[in-house]
């Protein structure tokens, strides 16, 4: 009989069987031997390395533990199933197996804390394309010069005398987005190149009351990204930006082509577990090693499939992340963006 370990304070819960896309996600880790079950019991580089080879793994193990299995499995997760990530965060809890000593072994872990360990810099962008799907790049240059994508009354078009306290993006925008002081700011939706662009056509800016300071609605925890950008998508719906042929997308703001491999793809900017920020190739084959001190990082590598072979053993926190690469994790003004990468969406209005 397996013995499920539950990465929670109590063993007190209830969960279902029930088939949903992060048992495929899971399906691959577990099967990786060498990234998931290595990682656990090596004696170098595991998790449990100082375990007995005969001594059951309990509770308590898992839970002095804990911190290093989040990491693992976040980074897990979005090393194999980056596409899904938004599906993923609709799930409640996942069950992955492992072995020890001949014995099936699975932990119960909460998604939302999984997500915790996961930073990956979001925003929300209200477009006229919905065409975009979950891993897509919207490009700057898909966008014409000097065109307005929405009415001045879903978003003002005049930005510096004052934002309209009535427009329905900055109205609900300060209902939703509370984190950057909701009443107390304002907020609107970003213009095309020639017509006084920010960043990036349609993205969700704030714009600090009595400052000249705008910065990017953005978080770093995709789940609340994704929840908020819903929220803002149901209001927006009823109305005055809505049956103007818009869109809502949660979209990764840290985005670039990957000139690495073969498989010229793009990749997005991540970091796990609050270590050093490296990018994530999401359209070619990846490697990954992951570093579980005090700070910890995954490094992501790409590469075409045939050719792979994965690391083995933990690496110092940051020490294969090229300066060139390396992004920050606070970034708070505005800044040229020449592309960003659908993960949710679209929300049509």
């Amino acid at each position: 009989m397996k013995k499920i370990l539950f990465l929670i304070f109590s063993l007190v819960i209830s969960f279902t069987a029930k088939a949903n896309i992060l048992d495929d996600c899971i399906k691959k880790i577990s099967e990786d031997k060498e990234v998931w079950q290595d990682l656990l019991f090596d004696k170098q580089k595991g998790i449990f390395n100082d375990i007995n080879d005969t001594e059951d793994v309990t509770d308590d193990m898992v839970e002095s533990r804990k911190n290093k299995i989040y990491t693992l499995i976040a980074a897990d997760v979005l090393l194999k199933c980056n596409k899904d990530l938004s599906r993923i965060a609709k799930v409640e809890r996942g069950v992955i197996d492992f072995t020890h000593n001949n014995k099936p072994y699975a932990f119960d872990f909460s998604v939302a804390k999984m997500f915790e360990y996961i930073d990956l810099r979001t925003g929300i962008v209200v477009t006229n394309k919905r065409t975009y799907s979950p891993g897509d790049v919207m490009k700057l240059s898909d966008f014409p010069k000097n065109t307005k994508l929405f009415s001045d009354e879903c978003s003002d078009w005049t930005i510096w005398d004052n934002l309209d306290d009535d427009v329905a993006v900055n109205k609900i925008g300060q209902s939703v987005f509370n984190e950057f002081g909701g009443s107390k700011n304002e907020f609107f939706l970003d213009f095309t190149e020639g017509d006084n662009r920010r960043a990036f056509p349609g993205l969700v800016l704030m714009d600090e009351t009595w400052s000249t300071k705008e910065k990017i609605v953005t978080y770093r925890n995709m789940q609340l990204g994704l929840e908020k950008a819903q929220q803002f998508a149901s209001a927006l719906k009823n109305s005055e930006c809505s049956n103007q042929g818009l869109a809502v997308y949660l979209v990764a703001l840290d985005v670039k082509k990957d000139t690495s491999s073969e498989k010229k793809g793009w990749m997005i900017g991540a970091s796990i577990g609050g270590g050093a920020m490296a990018y994530l190739g999401v359209s070619s084959a990846l490697l990954a090693t992951t570093s579980l001190g005090a700070t910890s990082s995954v490094v992501f590598w790409s590469g075409v499939a045939a050719n792979m072979v994965h690391p083995v053993g933990w690496i110092v926190a940051g020490i294969a992340v090229a300066a060139s690469t390396a992004i920050a994790l606070y970034p708070s003004q505005i800044e040229n963006l020449q592309q960003v990468m659908v993960l949710d969406g679209p929300h049509n209005l």
